[in-house]
């Protein structure tokens, strides 16, 4: 028979309550630890997407540099006028002679103006066959004029010119590199019919065995200029939407534009880095074996240029990862350069609040310097 003295077994409502309670307070904890991790794993990530983006970005502008001057003419097989840039957007038209070298000169390799972009950024001008994003660029040929005038095969054959490849041929010597013209006036054709350029080696340089070189400059569109150019430049995107939504106010793109031989102005730009707040550009030169710097060479000539410049350094202060309200940057106006260097200062303190326009939040966002430090290797 059932023990009706015996008290039945269960949790009283008090004992309920503390479980609860307790309970409670763990998953709270819980949850605050998980989100916590899980703003650290957002955080981490879009720090990595962005250290990637500017490796390969930021690679891009290194080997530009590496090769400007390739390919370049020294000096002209006889008269010459092309056009460079025409026209140039509103925000820096002012400093577009500076980089202009049409119509007449022969073209420097790299041309930059200090504080002459967006926010008082500097503006990377290079001027190299190479730098067009294009697979003709990456071609080449010799021309021969004795005793026939031939080209050489290429195996495998994808590294051939193609027949309606634009190219430019250049007349090498030990002290020069000379521009041989096409016909009367002109310096370009396409690679089918590139044997009408041995008819004006004469005037360039008696015939000989040694050969000339061919450049593909563009795959389908006649030349207006001898050469390819790329700007590096800092700028907010033209429509707001375009900026990626984890950047700063403020911040704008690095962009890649190259002059558009078909028309007016460039073909459309390509950001290569985002998030970016400033670049600063300084030259190291040796003048008459003395090393020295400087932040604006526009007023080099293509000799100086070719005989000076040793090396290129570029400091570009961009934003790395997404917005982090436990996050705050210490400083308000950091070097984007260096300070006390072998040669001393270079580039400039830069301030958040009062650049134009500023960047107000920037206390809560991280802050990367990149620096590129490169040797020309085809300027002499």
């Amino acid at each position: 028979m059932k023990n009706r003295g015996h008290r039945e077994a269960g949790f009283t409502l008090f004992e309920l309550i503390v479980v609860m309670a307790i309970f409670t307070i763990v998953m709270m904890g819980a949850s605050e630890m998980f989100v916590a991790i899980l703003s650290d794993y957002k955080q981490q990530s879009k720090i990595t997407v962005t250290n990637i983006e500017g490796i390969l970005g930021l690679e891009m502008m290194r080997r530009d540099i590496e090769n400007t001057g390739y390919g370049l003419p020294w000096r002209w097989g006889g008269p010459m006028i092309y056009d460079e840039l025409e026209t140039a957007p509103d925000a820096w038209a002012a400093a577009n002679a500076k980089f202009n070298d049409a119509p007449s000169n022969v073209p420097r390799a790299l041309v930059s103006g200090n504080g002459t972009g967006w926010h008082g950024t500097d503006r990377l001008v290079i001027k190299a066959v190479n730098v067009a994003m294009n697979s003709t660029v990456e071609r080449w040929n010799f021309l021969y004029t004795s005793p026939v005038v031939t080209t050489n095969y290429w195996t495998p054959k994808e590294e051939n010119l193609g027949v309606n490849d634009r190219v430019i041929v250049i007349s090498q010597s030990a002290a020069s590199r000379t521009l041989v013209p096409y016909g009367i006036g002109g310096f370009s054709n396409t690679f089918g019919n590139v044997d009408g350029f041995a008819e004006n080696l004469t005037a360039v340089s008696e015939k000989r065995s040694d050969p000339s070189i061919v450049y593909g400059i563009d795959p389908n569109t006649d030349l207006k200029m001898p050469f390819n150019r790329a700007d590096y430049y800092v700028q907010e995107p033209e429509s707001a939407s375009d900026l990626p939504r984890h950047c700063a106010s403020g911040t704008g793109l690095l962009y890649k534009a190259v002059i558009n031989h078909g028309g007016d102005g460039f073909l459309a730009p390509q950001p290569i880095l985002d998030c970016v707040a400033d670049m600063q550009v300084a030259y190291f030169y040796d003048d008459i074996g003395v090393l020295k710097k400087n932040e604006d060479i526009s007023a080099y000539t293509a000799d100086q240029v070719r005989a000076w410049v040793k090396e290129v350094r570029v400091y570009i202060l961009a934003q790395e990862g997404q917005r982090d309200r436990n996050f705050d940057y210490p400083e308000q106006s950091p070097r984007v350069g260096e300070i006390g260097g072998v040669l001393g200062d270079v580039g400039r303190d830069f301030d958040f609040l009062a650049a134009t326009p500023p960047v107000p939040d920037w206390k809560n966002y991280r802050w990367k310097l990149y620096t590129i430090v490169v040797r020309p290797s085809n300027l002499q």
